[in-house]
């Protein structure tokens, strides 16, 4: 079946509903944000965003556990995790330079420069888990194939996701739970793998699922999503910063990003795009990775006067789109770098 044929539209509009959440984020500060009149602090506001990141973790699983899809070791190691290396090299040396020229890096020595450049500007953390993603993939497939090992794996990062993350702040019974879990040495089942797999899942049942669980899911997403918020809008300021409720692996959080997700697969895929929609999405979506590499650095050029905060996320997302567009003209270097 020829590529074309196996684009999802919906997922390239998931993509770039994500993307613009995901500058959101970054760009929002401390100052929150006004909806119809009402001051919403910035920490409630992140938390009906942050199904973002969850969702590009899902996506990626979708596509690269479809047993349909030629992903290969050799693919893998050829392919996918160089391009990723390459744009995190030429980028983190990118914003490496400009810390030092503009004094973000003062007081640092050549050693301290050096593990800057390393670990990367402070969004690269993605770029690390996609690496670890994309080398166990081969292995993540061989679950994927079957589905009862993947409704068991499903199963048992939903009951330690719960465990880790909630439960062990239980008074009295919450430190033995987190002995137990250290015993047990279940981390393989409680990070983003478990996202990337629950992707898959999604849509692998999509047509499976019946319209009274749909609803059922969209009614749950949509409670923890607002209740994400509400409580995010009354804990206390400690918690807020330390992401108590609005984690990217908290319960409620992998709730409302699959209900995201699910509404995508089987309701915004009905809808009949137009091939030049669909061609529009398609290449914002190929320059994508460029503008999650770029935006974190137009966010600190782009000034913030009192007029433009309003419409700050669309042009950083611009910005970034239109310095993705040009390097990809690069001959032979513009492709790998974005």
């Amino acid at each position: 079946m020829p590529e074309q044929a196996k684009r999802q539209t919906e997922l390239d509009i998931l993509r770039l509903a994500a993307m613009l959440a995901v500058i959101a984020m970054h760009s929002g500060g401390g100052t929150g944000v006004q909806i119809f009149g009402r001051a919403i602090s910035n920490h409630a506001f992140v938390a009906l965003i942050v199904w973002c990141v969850p969702v590009f973790f899902m996506i990626s699983g979708r596509f690269f556990l479809d047993p349909q899809r030629d992903v290969t070791l050799r693919r893998v190691l050829t392919k996918y995790v160089p391009h990723i290396v390459t744009a995190f090299l030429s980028w983190s040396a990118v914003f490496t330079v400009y810390y030092i020229r503009s004094g973000g890096y003062a007081g640092l020595n050549a050693f301290g420069i050096l593990a800057q450049f390393i670990e990367g500007p402070y969004h690269f953390w993605y770029l690390y888990t996609l690496v670890g993603l994309y080398l166990l993939t081969p292995f993540l497939r061989k679950i994927a194939e079957d589905d009862r090992l993947l409704r068991y794996f499903l199963l048992l990062f939903g009951v330690m996701n719960l465990v880790t993350q909630y439960l062990v702040y239980l008074p009295h019974v919450g430190p033995v739970l987190q002995d137990f879990f250290d015993w047990l040495h279940m981390e393989a089942v409680t990070g983003y793998v478990g996202y990337f797999m629950l992707g898959y899942f999604l849509w692998h049942s999509k047509d499976r699922i019946s319209g009274r669980l749909e609803a059922a899911v969209y009614a749950l997403g949509m409670a923890s999503l607002f209740g994400t918020a509400v409580t995010e809008a009354l804990i206390a300021p400690a918690l807020q910063e330390a992401d108590f409720v609005k984690q990217y692996m908290k319960p409620n959080v992998v709730l409302f990003s699959a209900a995201i997700f699910l509404f995508f697969l089987r309701r915004v895929a009905k809808i009949r795009f137009s091939e030049r929609t669909a061609r529009v999405f398609r290449t914002l979506t190929e320059l994508g990775f460029g503008v999650y590499c770029i935006h974190a650095l137009v966010n600190e050029l782009l000034p913030t006067p009192g007029a433009l905060r309003l419409i700050r996320v669309p042009c950083i997302y611009l910005v970034s789109l239109l310095a993705a567009w040009l390097l990809r003209k690069i001959p032979y270097i513009g492709k790998k770098i974005t």
